[in-house]
């Protein structure tokens, strides 16, 4: 029998109220945090889109490395589709 899988297609997106950004490591933990607790609650996947221009999260790749670090067995991934 094959397993099926099912998904949901999501939109969103996440910024700092201007003067209330946490500093660049401080947002590394928390996004880190937030993968470990998605394993943790038996989600099976967690997924970056790149934001450009931003200071802290221009790249998804050096944060999935440090997800990948952290987790044991969640799928990571990036989506990079930007509707600007």
């Amino acid at each position: 029998m094959t397993r099926k899988h099912l998904g949901f297609l999501n939109f969103g997106h996440w910024i700092h109220r201007p003067g209330t950004a946490p500093d660049a490591r401080q947002a590394l933990d928390d996004v880190v945090a937030m993968a470990v607790a998605a394993e943790d609650a038996g989600l099976d996947g967690a997924w970056l889109r790149a934001h450009h221009f931003q200071r802290m999260f221009s790249s998804p790749f050096p944060i999935l490395a440090a997800m990948a670090a952290r987790t044991e067995r969640i799928s990571l991934g990036t989506g990079v589709i930007d509707l600007r």
